[in-house]
């Protein structure tokens, strides 16, 4: 029995089964003298686990629809319409450099937006401010308005919460009862 794991490259010591505690799962290419771990049909990438492009004379792997991503087909992506650019096309068709990008919704903020419509200099700030993670004031309004002078023990379900007193104007979605119902049941 070897002392490191069978498998190509590691050093870690071998289990009883020759294999190290991270490899113990993986399976070993099944051609003789291959030390190699499977990729797909009990072979490993070298012997025939991935398929070769279709192109006459390529022998690198399959990205997509039986060709290599020299190969393939080109992008349908659109590209900028400002001359000379090759970047891909967001609003407006052009790129975020040209002018096709949304700007950050925050007052006097020229910054481009991330995520959420907001720059990632703000969204950073919210992520770290402590009041995100408080509720907001209009939150209670909402689960008083709803619950009144109802107490969550007696609530079995969102019909428990419908017949209670609520004097809101709220209409619920078939979504928002089943989230009830999932967050009110035993």
């Amino acid at each position: 029995m070897s002392t490191t794991c069978l498998f190509n490259g590691c050093t870690n010591p071998a289990l009883p089964t020759g294999k190290c505690e991270a490899h113990k799962n993986r399976t070993k290419c099944m051609v003789d003298d291959c030390r190699n771990q499977t990729y797909a049909r009990n072979l490993c990438i070298k012997h025939g686990a991935k398929q070769k492009c279709q192109f006459d004379g390529c022998n690198s792997n399959v990205r997509s629809q039986g060709f290599c991503c020299k190969h393939g087909l080109t992008s349908s992506k659109n590209v900028c319409e400002v001359d000379g650019c090759t970047k891909v096309a967001h609003a407006r068709r052009r790129c975020v450099r040209h002018g096709g990008g949304q700007k950050c919704k925050i007052d006097n903020c020229s910054k481009f937006a991330r995520s959420g419509g907001i720059c990632y200099h703000h969204g950073s700030a919210l992520r770290q401010s402590p009041a995100a993670s408080e509720p907001c004031p209009d939150d209670d309004n909402i689960l008083a308005c709803i619950l009144g002078d109802v107490h969550l023990m007696e609530l079995k379900n969102v019909d428990d919460i419908l017949a209670a007193s609520c004097n809101c104007d709220f209409e619920f979605t078939t979504e928002e009862h089943e989230m009830l119902d999932y967050f009110i049941s035993p």
